[in-house]
């Protein structure tokens, strides 16, 4: 790579424009609005990286960052970053449990935080043996960073010489259901081929105001150079946006670009439909994180009457893997069964294997490829493909498989087909599948035309450990005959079924239904046999 460092990138932009404004984020309760501009922003940083090589951390220590969404935090993020010290972040929406689990796996050197959040460290072993630096004062065990704290120019801002491009950039822990948590390795070449593959799907224009709901994205924007307005929500929970906020922001600001969670963009959308408000200037619209429903879809055509609109496909590991524009994807709904994601983009590239195939080589790989058309497991590989989670081989071997290249293919986990024109469709989780007496039954198609019927919300398939498959429903079918002859399609053994008040879904985007929470709430669930 050109650029080493992953900073370089920004700190061109600072140099290039210092007083174009960087990010702006408006508190959801009290209204205030801060902001910094792009010199602002790096001088800040340059003050930070002051203040922590004073602490005596060098160059691939490792940081646990524990700060709410805040200018400060953006700026201990670049400082960290352009220092080769690598921050360690956690999600907000893992549980207590897996956070304690994530600290503990960080082995990280130093904990930088705010004060109402580190302030109980005592409570927590796994920090007992770190640097305890506090960004807002003094506490009890706590070293006040900000008492080194001087004002610096952007001149004085370092973006260092890094050993490698696969120094690692920063690590993070993101809220999964199962097992340990893992860390996910972005090291700095990472970082960069992950933002030219984005840039390259999804082109910035100079005077484009983004608002991203995904945190991560602040640093593809800074990369590019433009300015982002983040949405005035609490990013921990996208689903319980106020969305009339939302949307008085974005209209004030003049935001042209949305990137969201399915969730998110619900809200939203729900308001704006209620209100008869559309939003012309927005000419940029991108939706993942999860599965997106036709309505979705079809509501998004009608508040951005003006917006290039696409879903994309990834995960934390892999983004982007694929893409389609949303009209395209309205007029090819339901021509098979799925959800429809696109082709995969240029960067990637997609093989689909055996579902559960044993794989240690790209000759593993390669044998256990299922014939076109067919459903399987899909891997992804591409320069901007994490290769490894830190320190955790075991997750590791599960899921990364060395290429010849140096590059691997990673086990997204997830399940498709390709179509004859060379497009992905999900049909569900590996770790969901149903079985039946015709073989493994992959849950999106069904659930799909369950979800269409009058009455349902939402809907899932799940399969508790040695028992017969459940049908939750959200919402109950206005037809229960019409449900019956969708069941009755499908190969499935005698089925129970219950109803919720809500589905559970991830604590990241609020999006995708938490199927291991579901299994675990059975027992506290009325089960019936379908009438």
């Amino acid at each position: 790579m050109s650029q080493a460092n992953f900073c370089q990138a920004i700190l061109a932009n600072a140099t290039r424009h210092p007083e174009r404004l960087a990010l702006r984020l408006t508190d959801p309760v009290s209204g205030q609005i801060s902001e910094a501009s792009y010199a602002s922003l790096l001088s800040q940083a340059a003050s930070w990286q002051q203040c922590l090589q004073r602490r005596g951390l060098v160059m691939g220590d490792r940081v646990l960052l524990a700060s709410k969404v805040s200018i400060e935090m953006y700026a201990l993020l670049l400082a960290l970053l352009g220092l080769g010290l690598v921050p360690v972040l956690l999600d907000r929406g893992m549980s207590r449990g897996r956070l304690l689990a994530a600290m503990r796996a960080s082995k990280a050197q130093a904990v930088v935080g705010e004060h109402a959040l580190i302030k109980r460290w005592y409570l927590l072993p796994s920090l007992w043996r770190m640097q305890r630096l506090c960004i807002d004062g003094a506490g009890f065990g706590l070293t006040d960073l900000r008492r080194d704290y001087q004002p610096a120019s952007l001149a004085a801002f370092r973006c260092v010489a890094l050993p490698s491009a696969d120094s690692h950039g920063l690590i993070s822990f993101t809220s999964g259901s199962t097992g340990a948590p893992k860390g996910a390795d972005r090291t700095h070449h990472s970082l960069i081929a992950q933002h030219e593959a984005i840039r390259a799907h999804w082109p910035d224009q100079d005077s484009d105001i983004d608002a991203p709901c995904f945190p991560v994205l602040v640093l593809h924007n800074l990369s590019c150079g433009i300015r982002t307005v983040l949405p005035a929500i609490d990013l921990g929970a996208p689903g319980k946006a106020d969305g009339a906020q939302v949307l008085a922001q974005f209209v004030q600001a003049g935001v042209t670009r949305i990137a969201a969670a399915p969730a998110f963009m619900q809200r939203l959308i729900s308001t704006a439909q209620a209100n008869g408000q559309t939003l012309p200037q927005v000419r940029s619209l991108v939706v993942g994180g999860s599965t997106v429903s036709r309505e979705l879809l079809e509501a998004c055509a009608a508040v951005f009457p003006n917006a290039h609109g696409r879903v994309v496909y990834g995960s934390t590991e892999a983004e982007p893997i694929a893409e389609i524009d949303m009209p395209e994807l309205l007029a090819q709904w339901g021509q098979h069964s799925g959800y429809l994601v696109g082709r995969p983009v240029a960067q990637a590239q997609v093989v689909l294997v055996k579902p559960g195939s044993a794989l240690t080589c790209e000759t593993h790989v390669h044998a256990a490829q299922v014939t076109p058309g067919a459903t399987g497991e899909i891997l992804v590989a591409g320069a901007h493909v994490l290769k490894r989670y830190v320190d955790n081989p075991a997750a590791c071997a599960e899921n990364k498989i060395p290429r010849a290249d140096g590059l691997v293919w990673h086990r997204t986990g997830d399940c498709g087909f390709l179509d004859a024109q060379g497009q992905l469709w999900l049909t569900g989780r590996v770790k969901d599948a149903i079985s039946t007496v015709a073989g493994e039954l992959f849950t999106y198609p069904l659930e799909m035309q369950i979800d269409a019927l009058q009455g349902v919300v939402r809907s899932a398939l799940i399969q508790p450990s040695q028992q017969s498959p459940v049908l939750v429903l959200q919402g109950l079918p206005h037809n229960w005959a019409a449900l019956q002859h969708i069941l009755a399609q499908w190969p499935l053994p005698m089925l129970r079924w219950c109803q919720v008040e809500s589905m559970p879904v991830d604590g990241r985007h609020n999006s995708k239904i938490d199927r291991p929470a579901l299994r675990e709430s059975l027992p506290q669930l009325t089960l019936q046999v379908l009438p």
